[in-house]
């Protein structure tokens, strides 16, 4: 667990960019409609890594007030832009997306909080990651739960606590609690999963929305 949590800390350090302060077009761009912001990604596809330069400041301060984020996408976040690796003409051109840790992005762990999990990066991106690539849409963090998602919390030991929003007392819930803290904290969209309540008790716990969509 030290070691996931070293590489985290070694990771966000590199991102030097992303520790500036909030800019005028930072708090533009987080107040403004998606729809505005993809239309000027398929006018000028280079706004995507503006979009991904936006984001990560809030991810990176989210993730200091609650210890939201688990794994850090954005350097290879910002090569699938250059490279043409996401749809910058799909309906979510350019816009950045968080993801619950449980979802699988190519050479990344998806720990699911246990320790034996570590240390086996998945080999090819899962079918969400495929299809949100596909649209256009740009993963750049992965979000904290609880070990075996099975906990209406987000904590485990390789990870640590996550803490609500708005109280550190308090939890963000679960199991896509991560997920609840940094669209709170100013995410736009990210996908979680839920069974018995794993998207709707964090969106209760943080004052956001969710979707809990039918099987099929």
């Amino acid at each position: 667990s030290r070691f996931k949590q070293d590489e985290r800390v070694s990771r966000i350090r590199a991102l030097k960019a992303y520790h500036a302060p909030f800019s005028v077009l930072d708090r533009q761009t987080v107040n403004r409609p998606i729809e505005e912001l993809v239309d000027e990604v398929h006018k000028d596809p280079s706004k995507a890594s503006d979009l991904l330069l936006t984001y990560g400041k809030v991810a990176l301060k989210a993730h200091e007030k609650t210890n939201c984020v688990t794994e850090v996408l954005i350097k290879d976040a910002e090569k699938w832009i250059k490279e043409g690796s996401v749809n910058l003409k799909g309906s979510l051109a350019g816009i950045p997306v968080s993801l619950k840790d449980t979802i699988d992005v190519k050479g990344y762990d998806s720990s699911v909080g246990m320790t034996i999990n570590v240390h086996k990066p998945k080999v090819e991106d899962g079918p969400m990651v495929r299809l949100l690539k596909d649209i256009g849409a740009v993963p750049y963090v992965k979000t904290n739960i609880p070990i075996t998602l099975l906990s209406f919390e987000s904590a485990n030991d390789i990870w640590g606590r996550s803490t609500n929003p708005y109280n550190s007392k308090y939890t963000p819930g679960g199991s896509t609690g991560g997920e609840g803290a940094l669209l709170a904290l100013g995410g736009r969209i990210g996908i979680g999963s839920d069974v018995a309540g794993s998207v709707r008790c964090p969106a209760h716990f943080s004052g956001i929305y969710s979707l809990k969509c039918s099987t099929g």
